[in-house]
């Protein structure tokens, strides 16, 4: 398993990653304009900004050859909350999606380990992202120790806020498979 930071390059498959993870995700209740607005080829000046943003962080990740899944992040950002807070966190995820024939392989908890680890490093503390309430796959951040700290909504749909108030815990081996570290 290799993990690295994104390149002009990656961009084009980052997004078309990115789509095929939306639906696979999202699409049973995401509105039709919102998927389609989606096309790789639309968002490429947005991954192009995002990569080009020093306060962002992209990386890529493979288990053989080419790249497998992504992860986004940054500064927390505002957010429509309903209930909770998210007082005490200083970097959130964005986006995390592996192509569905690599999950369950360690990737996605390899890609936040390392996202993890790079924000430690910048002295940053706590870590924060938000899914969709109805996303099935909810249950990976519970698994690796997610904290339920908000619930909000994102363009009229409910969603959920996890939080890892301690970036070691995150960086920590025992989440990744077979004691592997991530490296950047």
């Amino acid at each position: 398993m290799k993990i690295r930071p994104a390149t002009v390059a990656d961009l084009p498959e980052i997004a078309e990653i990115h789509l095929k993870g939306w639906l696979l995700a999202y699409g049973a209740f995401m509105p039709e304009d919102q998927l389609a607005a989606m096309q790789p080829e639309r968002r490429l000046p947005l991954w192009q900004g995002w990569l080009a943003d020093p306060k962002k962080l992209i990386l890529v990740g493979s288990i053989s050859s080419g790249i497998d899944g992504f992860v986004l992040g940054g500064p927390v950002k505002d957010h429509e909350i309903t209930e909770g807070h998210l007082g005490g966190f200083d970097c959130e995820i964005y986006s995390l999606h592996c192509r569905a024939e690599t999950q369950g392989k360690g990737l996605g908890r390899a890609l936040i380990s390392a996202a993890a680890a790079h924000w430690a490093v910048e002295g940053r503390t706590a870590l924060m992202l938000w899914a969709y309430a109805d996303n099935a796959y909810r249950k990976f951040y519970e698994r690796i120790g997610g904290e339920l700290i908000a619930h909000g909504i994102d363009d009229g749909i409910p969603d959920i806020a996890y939080g890892w108030r301690d970036l070691t815990r995150l960086t920590d081996a025992t989440i990744l498979p077979l004691g592997e570290r991530a490296r950047v």
